[in-house]
């Protein structure tokens, strides 16, 4: 890529602090960009969706911090699940993210409250919780969209690349990826519309157990997979909603099967619907 690609980026983006370094093996020093953002991203390409149990902490500004274990379902690109838990498992709230609605299901109180996914994030902060799965999505994927062009170029400890919004006369960033020089994902900054930084994520470890479901011929089974992709947890500044967001994840299944059926709330005696502008 154009070196003054690059130049202009940088020139717009406000660096947010590197993550200490860990010995890791280096990257040939000549190795090409477009090979860099392959190999970054080699990593998460064949994971199609994970189920995870976490636990979830929040922290709006002024107020003291929210904790929930949950479990956390998600498929590429864009469907989310999260089911928070009370003490021996008990459902709190069911939350399903589709690609253009929310649905969100309390059983304490028995009404299915759905709407358009826009309007999902405000629903909840009403009802008084703070957690956006989204940001765990963007956090942990590369999906590139129609205009967007990738960049990668060498740092002082490792690589940066870049998600650029590419449209005639205008170049702007829309995230910027810092890993480290063995290409593990370090932290994640993301820009607005006027390449304003308005979400930072940073990664910590490895997942502690990350397995994959097998289904040849009909059986299935599982087996641990390397885990370099996933990580143990993550921290997110969310600056435009003055919100922090920390998801440790304590198991990953990749890949289960029959994970489509579970983007859906059944099972539940609703006492009716109602419907969220």
């Amino acid at each position: 890529m154009k070196k003054s690609k690059l130049a202009f980026i940088a020139a717009m983006l406000m660096l947010s602090s590197c993550a200490p370094r860990v010995a890791v093996k280096p990257i040939p020093a000549d190795t090409p960009p477009y090979r860099i953002i392959k190999m970054a991203s080699a990593g998460t390409e064949n994971i199609k969706g994970f189920k995870a149990f976490v636990k979830v902490t929040a922290q709006a500004k002024g107020k003291g911090p929210q904790s929930m274990d949950g479990v956390l379902y998600f498929e590429k690109p864009d469907r989310f699940r999260f089911t928070g838990l009370a003490f021996m498992g008990f459902t709190v709230f069911d939350l399903v993210l589709t690609s253009d609605k929310f649905y969100f299901y309390r059983p304490s109180e028995g009404w299915l409250y759905t709407g358009p996914r826009e309007s999902f994030r405000k629903f909840l902060a009403k009802n008084g919780i703070q957690a956006d799965p989204e940001i765990i999505g963007r956090a942990l994927f590369m999906e590139k969209s129609e205009g967007d062009e990738f960049l990668a170029e060498k740092s002082d400890d490792g690589y940066d690349i870049y998600q650029a919004r590419v449209a005639p006369g205008i170049l702007l960033p829309r995230m910027k990826a810092q890993y480290d020089a063995g290409l593990n994902l370090k932290e994640k900054t993301f820009y607005d519309s006027l390449a304003r930084p308005y979400l930072y994520v940073t990664m910590s470890g490895k997942g502690r157990e990350v397995l994959a479901v097998a289904g040849k011929a009909g059986a299935a089974g599982t087996e641990t997979v390397p885990s370099a992709a996933l990580p143990a947890s993550l921290t997110a500044r969310d600056v435009a909603h003055d919100m922090l967001l920390t998801v440790d994840f304590d198991k990953y299944i990749v890949n289960p099967e029959g994970l489509d059926n579970d983007f859906t709330i059944e099972g539940a005696q609703f006492k009716g619907i109602r419907e969220v502008k």
